[in-house]
């Protein structure tokens, strides 16, 4: 059921689990649990979110970088346990050319996502937020955790609607076959 929810994400994409451009990665991403390709692969948004220090940053700010773009919320329950997964792989693979860009997106309940990355011993991420989920409506989801993959070029090559395990091999292998 989960994979229907993708066809709402970016309009008019053809998505495959099967057939990519690059059939090694293909394979790598599709040992990801829920993770789908996107053949086309659209260029991300340039939606504006904010840093740490509420200054305007867009995707085009990572251009160059493999980006695991992350959708969470302080009140998401299965964000809460992927978020983890994320932590172990932007500390992992962080210093070589990919960045995860965990963005706090909409309302945020109880404590604030500074505090709440705190609290959860999530060091390795920055902390990136979209008060009014601007960037989510962009992609057209409304799915807490959402996750897309981006490559150099700024490309989305495929995601996962809802939660999957990020702190993987299988994550790692196929983040760095994008890395190459």
């Amino acid at each position: 059921m989960k994979w229907m929810c993708w066809f709402g994400i970016v309009a008019g994409l053809v998505l495959t689990q099967s057939l990519a451009a690059d059939e090694d990665f293909a394979g790598k991403a599709h040992a990801i649990a829920g993770f789908r390709l996107v053949l086309n692969t659209p260029a991300a948004p340039d939606t504006v979110f904010f840093d740490r220090d509420n200054r305007r940053l867009s995707l085009e700010d990572f251009r160059g970088e493999v980006v695991l773009l992350n959708f969470w919320a302080t009140w998401c329950k299965p964000c809460i346990q992927e978020l983890p997964g994320i932590n172990a792989l932007q500390s992992r693979l962080g210093d070589d050319g990919f960045k995860v860009v965990a963005v706090a997106s909409g309302a945020q309940m109880g404590k604030t996502p500074e505090t709440f990355l705190m609290d959860h011993r999530l060091e390795a991420l920055d902390l990136y937020h979209d008060p009014h989920a601007t960037m989510m409506n962009s992609l057209g989801t409304k799915t807490l955790p959402s996750t897309y993959l981006i490559d150099r070029q700024g490309r989305i090559v495929g995601g996962v609607i809802g939660e999957t395990d990020w702190g993987t091999a299988a994550a790692e292998r196929a983040v760095s076959h994008l890395m190459r």
